[in-house]
């Protein structure tokens, strides 16, 4: 079945090379099968007629000016009937831990005299976005998976009525697109009522203390201790800083009588506590807590277990969505600049109007033969970084390349993209790279171009004239 994000990527590499065919080639022991195809019907060969399965046997991009003149696929079905292949230009799709999955190809039944070393590396980032894309594929199915285990649990618990709309309830909201505290928050509100307890509280914390960022007064002495209660704690002060080091939850009768008592706890009125860990999001570990009020009172084994997988189910759920939010914002990073990668531009970018620039380092390569390639990275790292810091309101930058950097703006004023590359630009001069400059190309749309896509081909145009036509600026 096609799937739109591995179609555009195929599209991208077809315009960008101007390749009548394009694909996304998974390679097994016995075939090969598009994920997506651009130019072709067919959805999948035998491995003896695949390129890709050549491609897959090097460390990169696998380049065949004309399949006649190469032994290996002169006799190729493909190439003496139809597509009629003759040039071929292959990136390996490669896992992070190195397993090579197959490859994303242009195909031209056209001899072609050369594919340049830029072309390489485009062709290449191109193959990094759809491992990417793959990647966060696998941890959906993770994520799934997860979702089914959850729901066996909820089924396994249903010991009372109370506890089985208290765990559905939790359950539902860990399926919502929530930040983790909001995850919890709701949730402790639905199972402080059905635990029956007279006060609950989320405590959030880190390195300063322990902060309650929420509190619920389900009843009226819940009410009275919440108005004794503190806000926060020191560091180290009170159980809940030992409690959210660990994974265990902790129950005490007598909160008064322990070592490690918060004095203000105490004297608030505090009687049978219990403190469940959720986890840590970010520089915060998340703690709920909950109370009941009343002299001698016992944790029963309903109460304990009602806690316990409602905090077992709220903790894998919100562990698999920082997760998953964690792969999404590496999919759409660069890791040398920390900016937008290509995938984050080509997704910001599809919006009714706005005005980009695409811009080239230039001189990267004088540094890297004089000074050495941590010098040619840290000259991109400083140009990145310029950018991000000098970027105009409402605006973003991308790295999309090897040097090639891509500026969004909302509106048509191009003196604001010139004034962006010629402050990132000063930045590399004063960083100790005074051979260094850009050389810039712009476009909007609508106006100047249809849509986003024909702007970037306009700006792309516009640069190599620019490139062509004079040296670029110091």
């Amino acid at each position: 079945m096609p799937e739109r994000a591995f179609d555009r990527v195929t599209h991208l590499a077809a315009r960008l090379f101007g390749a009548p065919i394009a694909l996304i080639s998974l390679v097994d022991q016995d075939r090969q099968w598009f994920k997506a195809c651009l130019g072709l019907d067919t959805r999948q060969t035998d491995r003896s007629l695949s390129f890709c399965a050549h491609t897959i046997l090097g460390d990169g991009v696998m380049v065949i000016p004309d399949a006649r003149q190469d032994p290996r696929f002169a006799g190729n079905a493909l190439v003496t009937g139809e597509p009629f292949i003759r040039f071929y230009a292959g990136a390996p799709l490669v896992t992070p831990d190195g397993f090579k999955l197959g490859s994303l190809c242009v195909i031209d039944p056209q001899p072609r005299a050369a594919f340049s070393a830029e072309d390489q590396a485009a062709l290449t980032d191109l193959a990094g976005m759809v491992v990417s894309e793959l990647e966060l594929r696998f941890t959906k199915r993770e994520l799934e998976t997860e979702a089914q285990g959850r729901a066996q649990m909820v089924r396994f618990l249903r010991e009372t009525q109370a506890v089985n709309e208290a765990l559905l309830g939790v359950s539902t909201l860990t399926q919502l697109d929530l930040p983790p505290q909001d995850t919890a928050a709701f949730a402790i509100e639905l199972i402080a009522q059905a635990g029956q307890v007279d006060w609950a509280a989320l405590a959030a914390v880190e390195a300063g203390g322990s902060s309650a960022l929420n509190m619920w007064n389900v009843t009226p002495a819940g009410e009275a201790f919440s108005d004794l209660m503190p806000r926060h704690l020191p560091p180290g002060q009170g159980v809940v800083w030992s409690v959210a080091q660990g994974v265990e939850a902790r129950y005490e009768r007598q909160y008064a009588a322990l070592p490690d008592a918060s004095e203000a706890v105490v004297q608030a009125g505090a009687q049978a506590i219990a403190w469940l860990p959720l986890g840590t999001y970010g520089e915060q570990s998340l703690v709920m807590i909950f109370a009941v009020l009343r002299p001698e009172a016992r944790w029963s084994a309903r109460q304990r277990e009602l806690f316990e997988a409602a905090a077992n189910v709220m903790r894998q759920a919100m562990s698999m969505r920082e997760l998953t939010r964690q792969a999404s914002v590496s999919a759409h990073t660069d890791l040398l600049t920390g900016l937008g990668n290509r995938r984050a531009f080509l997704e910001d970018a599809e919006v009714p109007s706005g005005q980009l620039g695409v811009v080239d380092v230039d001189g990267l390569k004088g540094v890297n033969d004089t000074q050495g390639q941590a010098a040619g990275d840290e000259l991109l790292r400083v140009f990145g970084g310029a950018l991000r810091d000098g970027c105009p309101p409402g605006g973003a930058a991308y790295r999309i390349g090897g040097d090639e950097f891509a500026l969004l703006l909302p509106g048509g004023d191009r003196g604001a993209l010139e004034g962006w590359v010629a402050g990132a630009v000063a930045a590399v001069h004063a960083a100790g790279f005074p051979e260094a400059g850009a050389s810039f190309g712009a476009a909007h749309w609508p106006g100047g171009a249809e849509d986003h896509a024909a702007a970037l081909q306009l700006a792309d145009h516009r640069l190599y004239e620019q490139k062509r036509s004079r040296t670029p600026s110091r």
